[in-house]
């Protein structure tokens, strides 16, 4: 292979065969006097990676036949104003588990683009050797604390343990809320403790962090400490109790959370409802329904949708009555919550707050009727469609997606004036997919001068 012309393509062609007995032909022009045959070798050295050749295997043919040298051949490319070289050239170096590659590794870290095959690349570097790794959280830069941080905290080591011990108490909060869910993840229950002093951080993520943290230790956790929190002076403490109970399944710990109901701080209450959420219970569904009659329009919203999600006995009665609550998000979320049930019950009442002077819950009521389907709500769709407000007309044509017959009503929207509702008329014909919609579409082909419409008819039709 003389000719450059000629080593390109047939470097390609042996790496898509990417037998491991041919990569000892490909590895050398790594050291090519051609960029081009460079890059492309790199291209090639990764593809047989990805179809399953072993690391070792690459590794070994790559220190046979160049040795060290490659190390500086890697980190130029890694360089490349070519993505797909540059990656190429992180992943190798990755593999290669040289400790050298860490600096410019890092580097080459702060371009967002390459972040995440960088810490691949350190990953496999450092997991055979993860104490390798303790020496760059040894600096002055901010981001490459946090970045080690996370490089770590996938590598899951117990030679970390201490370090993230530490660093529970770094002055930066998102290091904290890092080292918390990586000192987690190395399963020692004796990390409870100092994680537990996160719960009351002053930053609602750190606070957030160390939920789902001790959330992964939950076989260190005390459920009659934690339901005793629920009365501590400080509301963040409350709080997180209440969530970690639901995270950890503390079905024992239910009274205890009804009666945090009645906590005088909202934030509780609306952590106390997820965590009813999370329970599933008989008992828990109760509290949500009596959640309903909170005086915060937030709580009654929320205990609504998790009811949507949940069901059970008693929740479409209370659900509907919220259908003329006096907030709007709250006929919002109940309107939601009933179309999550699919109760068939809940269309007559869907169908009446279709004249709600709020048009988030028209088109929240509406979606929730395409969910339950049936022929009254097919035909209050269709008649909603005359309503002189584009959003609705347009959430309506959607919704009707899913019932039978309604190409003919849906057509003459392909002529509305505002290119939007077309469109929707456009998305819902082509699934219907019959010969006289095929015909009326490509008819608009002719007429329609918007682009965006015109394409995704065009795209349906496969034209």
């Amino acid at each position: 292979m003389d000719k450059k012309t000629l080593r390109e393509p047939s470097i390609k062609a042996l790496s898509l065969i990417a037998d491991p007995e041919t990569l000892k032909h490909i590895v050398p022009f790594l050291m090519d006097p051609s960029k081009i045959i460079q890059e492309e070798a790199l291209r090639a050295i990764e593809r047989f990676y990805r179809k399953g050749v072993s690391e070792e295997f690459i590794t070994g043919e790559i220190k046979r036949l160049i040795g060290d040298n490659v190390l500086d051949i890697l980190i130029t490319h890694a360089w490349s104003q070519k993505t797909d070289v540059r990656i190429s050239a992180i992943l190798i170096l990755g593999l290669m588990k040289d400790e050298r590659a860490y600096n410019p590794l890092l580097e080459i870290s702060q371009d967002e683009n390459f972040k995440e095959d960088v810490t691949k690349a350190l990953v496999f570097i450092g997991k055979d050797r993860p104490e390798s790794l303790l020496k760059l959280f040894d600096t002055e830069s901010l981001y490459q604390k946090r970045f080690i941080c996370e490089v770590a905290g996938r590598i899951i080591s117990p030679v970390y343990y201490t370090t993230f011990e530490k660093l529970l108490e770094d002055e930066d909060g998102h290091i904290r809320s890092l080292a918390a869910i990586a000192i987690s993840k190395i399963g020692d229950i004796k990390a409870v403790k100092p994680i537990k002093k996160l719960l009351s951080d002053p930053y609602e993520d750190v606070q957030e962090a160390a939920v789902n943290a001790l959330s992964n230790l939950r076989s260190g956790l005390s459920v009659a400490e934690l339901t005793g929190i629920l009365e501590d002076t400080n509301p963040a403490l409350r709080k997180n109790a209440a969530l970690l109970l639901g995270e950890i399944g503390a079905a024992e710990a239910v009274p205890a959370l009804g009666f945090a109901l009645k906590d005088s701080d909202i934030e509780v209450r609306k952590a106390v409802i997820k965590a009813f959420s999370n329970l599933k219970t008989e008992e828990s569904i109760s509290f949500l329904i009596l959640a309903l009659t909170d005086e915060e329009p937030d709580i009654r919203a929320l205990s609504a949708l998790s009811l949507g999600y949940i069901g059970g006995s008693g929740t479409f009665d209370a659900l509907h009555l919220l259908l003329s609550d006096s907030d709007d998000y709250v006929r919002v979320a109940a309107s939601k919550a009933l179309g999550i049930l699919k109760d068939a019950r809940a269309v007559g009442p869907l169908i009446r707050i279709l004249s709600d002077k709020n048009g988030f819950v028209v088109t929240t009521a509406i979606e929730s009727l395409s969910k339950i389907g049936g022929e009254k709500a097919r035909a209050a769709l269709l008649q909603i469609l005359s309503s002189e407000d584009k959003e609705i007309i347009r959430t309506a044509i959607k919704a009707l997606s899913s019932f039978d017959n309604v190409e003919e009503e849906l057509l003459p929207f392909l002529k509305d004036d505002d290119w939007a509702t077309r469109m929707a008329a456009v998305e819902v014909l082509i699934k219907i997919a019959k010969a006289t919609t095929r015909k009326k579409l490509e008819e608009l082909l002719d007429t329609e001068e918007d682009p965006i419409v015109k394409k995704a008819v065009q795209e349906g039709l496969g034209v």
